[in-house]
């Protein structure tokens, strides 16, 4: 691929590779911009993959100040922390991990809402799980944890009771 072809397809990547974070940030501002902010480049990286590559810490933060996904993996399957941490920089690596959490809370909890509504629509019911970890080793399995869980439901509030029986 030519420059002018890598730059035409991909250019957030191109302005990532050259550090241009001021100019990665108009880009992502502007409103007429249709830039993916994950978009892969024919490696499977993101722009975020490759601005922790390069160690490029400003990019970086510009990159998930506009929501770039630190969860991505990478066509070796190498997610943005293992990237970071091979650099070795621990600013870098804070910085993806502080994101990763956020993101990671943020996809958790976005469901609850939808989930509780429905909990309360929904019939009463019992559900009991058990589970026992065995082993083919003697004695082991003597020491291997089991344990039940029950959860029901009873009328329309949005509370239910969770048990557990070590």
């Amino acid at each position: 691929m030519s420059s002018k072809t890598l730059q035409d397809e991909f250019p957030i990547h191109w302005l990532v590779w050259d550090n241009d974070f001021r100019g990665i940030e108009k880009e992502l501002s502007n409103n007429k911009s249709n830039y993916d902010v994950d978009q892969k480049d024919p490696r499977g990286r993101t722009p975020l993959h490759l601005a922790v590559v390069l160690g490029h810490l400003e990019s970086a933060r510009t990159l998930l100040r506009h929501g770039a996904n630190t969860l991505a993996e990478n066509k070796g399957y190498w997610s943005v922390l293992h990237e970071a941490v091979c650099t070795g920089d621990p600013e870098l690596v804070q910085l993806v991990l502080e994101n990763r959490d956020y993101q990671r809370y943020s996809k958790r909890t976005v469901g609850v809402p939808d989930l509780l509504k429905r909990l309360k629509e929904s019939p009463d019911f019992y559900v009991e799980m058990k589970w026992e970890f065995t082993s083919w080793v003697p004695l082991v399995s003597r020491m291997c944890p089991s344990d039940t869980y029950r959860v029901w439901k009873s009328g329309k509030s949005h509370w239910s009771r969770f048990h557990s029986v070590l």
